[in-house]
């Protein structure tokens, strides 16, 4: 279970770092949620390998409200995105890593890809964390059932014998 969950973190900061994983196209913004560290945005666009969900978090986020993000969010506004094909352990909405609106950089695509991997670093990390525990509780429980099965033997084999000697 504990991979399940998990894995797909564990191969971000390699996708993420990939810049062919990449592609830039244009969305208008259907509905957005603002939260106090993340922006969630459903955008319109042509692109079929995305579904419509987007997010701006971490420092891309910080990047996004410096740069006057709050000042031009509104429906249908169209902006020029950047954002890989793959949600690899952020939810089911794609990372924002680059943002333009007429011309003007609110995320600039370096920047914005070196903090949404700095995201996956993170993610990766705390997934390794996560599948440790879970190997050492499942090791954990092997041991109790061996050891609970091996003490059942020995009670089983001592009734036997006790059978013996009674006859």
């Amino acid at each position: 279970i504990c991979m399940s969950l998990y894995a797909p973190d564990l191969n971000s900061v390699k996708y993420y770092s990939d810049s062919a994983n990449y592609v830039s196209f244009d969305g208008s913004v259907q509905s957005f949620f603002i939260s106090e560290n993340y922006i969630e945005i459903k955008l319109n666009h042509s692109q079929k390998e995305f579904y419509d969900d987007f997010k701006i978090n971490g420092k891309n986020f910080d990047l996004a409200v410096k740069n006057g993000l709050f000042d031009i969010l509104q429906k249908d506004t169209l902006f020029t995105i950047t954002s890989a094909s793959a949600y690899l352990g952020d939810g089911w909405a794609y990372p924002i890593v680059a943002l333009t609106y007429n011309g003007k950089e609110i995320i600039p695509y370096e920047e914005g890809k070196q903090n949404n991997i700095e995201i996956q670093q993170k993610a990766e990390n705390r997934a390794k964390s996560y599948i440790i525990i879970c190997v050492s509780v499942v090791g954990a429980l092997v041991i109790f059932d061996v050891c609970s099965i091996i003490g059942f033997l020995q009670q089983k084999d001592k009734s036997t014998n006790k059978k013996s000697e009674d006859f």
